[in-house]
């Protein structure tokens, strides 16, 4: 039988802890690593307006309105989820039925001015269907 001083005990301490966390390492690039090879759902959102609309110059205090228009180009129905603004001076308007393939849809949005100066806001637009937001934006000068 062998006897270890604390010095080499220690060591022994550290390479099994070292062990342990190689092992979840390994574990977890398992695991992960093979969520990259899960295919996505293919989808096909195309803007048949611009994705910046520009009002110009506005009249503080006005409010104005404009429309987005997309099409759903993939093989699926969409729906959207949920619309969000970068701030209050922005409310969005859509409907939240579901828009069939290769048809349009429109969204309103209403720009509330308040402060003079140049303004560029973007809004995110968010499907049922799919994680990643799609962005249109907002910009002008407020006089």
């Amino acid at each position: 039988m062998r006897c270890f001083d604390k010095k080499e005990a220690k060591g022994m301490k550290m390479s099994i802890k070292n062990r342990s966390l190689w092992r979840v390492l390994a574990l977890c690039s398992l695991l992960f690593g093979g969520l990259a090879f899960v295919v996505p759902a293919e989808y096909c959102i195309k803007w048949e307006s611009l994705d910046t609309f520009n009002f110009g110059e506005v009249e503080s205090g006005k409010t104005e309105l404009c429309t987005f228009t997309f099409r759903n180009c993939s093989n699926d129905s969409v729906t959207i989820a949920n619309i969000r603004p970068a701030c209050g001076c922005t409310t969005p308007d859509w409907r939240e039925t579901p828009i069939p393939p290769d048809s349009t849809a429109n969204i309103g949005i209403e720009f509330s001015s308040r402060k003079p100066g140049y303004f560029y806001k973007m809004v995110k637009v968010y499907f049922k269907e799919f994680p990643q937001a799609e962005r249109i934006y907002v910009e002008g000068t407020v006089k």
